[in-house]
């Protein structure tokens, strides 16, 4: 469980993620990402995806099995293959929508419909309805814990649900954070300039006065951040696999991969991506990342594009992806501000405690209401990743909230 200590506030309220706790799944190393000569790329992904479906088949018996399914690449080639090499397995795909928010439950809809599967769409109106229960169970100060509901919706279905995590960090899907590293990156930079190259390239994460966010409480350092990415941009690794190796090495493995094992846990349910085995990453990591991105192009995943591009439904045109993600700005006008509104405040646990700066707060809410639209969403989301951290505060510190109370 998350801890409330001095660094671990400042590194999951700057990064999102505390790298300090026991990662459930083995962070890679330099060596991991020494390229080697695949001649036939595609063939050997789809080969390791037929085996690895066949042993889960042999495994858990898959006549049922439940996929989180949107417009983009990582779902929809799990959807292909698991049609391709589990015909008889009776797929339900799980798509989320918003109110009020052009998302991609159409497009998954059509392809579950091509690939004559179950559709299932979920419209969440409010993101943060349960979040004290889904803190609760993760015990972590997250707000993006929505994917939990495509989850509970899947186990009606089947005992196992796959995702498509792990297909951005190894195939080499942040193009638009690649595209910014690589543009202002200078080969005479030291590791702490790329670090910071990096973090800036993460900047929805934190803030221009991040270091003014806490209390007399918290000492926070730019410095002790920088030191975390030390052994990832220090070594002799191209520019874009010390990102790639960064990336990995951070939510992955820190936020995204513990989180699910908390759902699945909590579900009896078996959370499974074809990224994520063991034979796929340590063949994934060894490509060398120009056969996964083209910097000209500002392509990535160009292995899983080139198994895709024959398959019905997934011609070049029509490959694209926003994401299970919602409007930021919408979600603060919908019901965002007024629930932030009630938690975070001067009464607040983690604000009386010191932790937190009213100041930085009530400068904030201006900010968010004043400032263009780039500043707007970076401090709603700094905003929404304080009311994490003033629910998971009263859940496990202070104890004064129930995880049945609804947002």
């Amino acid at each position: 469980m998350f801890n409330q200590d001095n660094e671990s506030v400042t590194k999951i309220l700057t990064l999102r993620y505390n790298p300090d706790g026991k990662p459930r799944t083995k962070k890679l190393s330099i060596k991991d990402f020494m390229p080697k000569k695949y001649p036939k790329i595609e063939d050997s992904v789809i080969s390791l995806i037929k085996e690895d479906f066949q042993k889960k088949e042999n495994t858990f018996k898959l006549s049922d099995v439940s996929i989180s399914l949107s417009s983009g690449i990582d779902s929809g080639l799990t959807l292909v293959m698991l049609r391709k090499f589990l015909p008889n397995t009776k797929v339900h795909c799980v798509s989320v929508g918003f109110a009020n928010t052009d998302d991609e439950t159409k497009r998954a809809e059509e392809l579950a419909r091509i690939y004559d599967s179950d559709f299932h769409r979920i419209v969440l109106e409010n993101v943060f309805t349960d979040l004290p229960k889904l803190i609760k169970i993760v015990k972590e100060p997250r707000w993006h814990l929505y994917p939990y509901y495509t989850f509970e919706y899947g186990k009606k279905r089947s005992n196992v649900f796959f995702t498509g995590d792990g297909g951005d960090e190894l195939f080499g899907g942040y193009t638009f954070r690649y595209k910014k590293f690589l543009s202002d990156f200078s080969k005479n930079m030291n590791w702490k300039n790329r670090a910071k190259l990096y973090l800036a390239c993460h900047e929805r994460d934190w803030v221009p006065d991040q270091e003014k966010i806490f209390g007399k409480k918290i000492k926070f350092s730019w410095d002790k951040i920088y030191k975390i990415f030390t052994p990832y941009f220090r070594n002799k690794l191209s520019p874009l696999d010390q990102v790639f190796l960064s990336d990995f090495n951070g939510k992955l493995v820190f936020d995204w991969i513990p989180t699910n094992k908390e759902f699945s846990k909590s579900l009896n349910l078996k959370i499974e991506s074809l990224f994520l085995t063991n034979k796929m990453i340590k063949f994934a990591i060894h490509i060398p990342w120009s056969k996964k991105y083209d910097p000209k192009k500002n392509i990535g995943k160009i292995p899983i594009r080139k198994i895709l591009a024959n398959e019905k439904g997934f011609e070049k045109k029509k490959i694209v992806k926003k994401g299970f993600g919602t409007d930021l700005i919408d979600l603060w006008k919908n019901n965002g501000r007024e629930i932030v509104g009630r938690y975070v405040n001067e009464d607040s646990e983690m604000i009386k405690n010191k932790i937190i700066n009213i100041d930085w707060v009530d400068k904030s809410r201006r900010k968010i209401r004043d400032e263009e639209k780039s500043i707007k969403l970076r401090y709603i989301n700094k905003m929404f990743s304080l009311l994490a951290f003033e629910i998971w505060f009263r859940l496990f510190v202070t104890k004064n909230l129930k995880s049945n109370v609804k947002l």
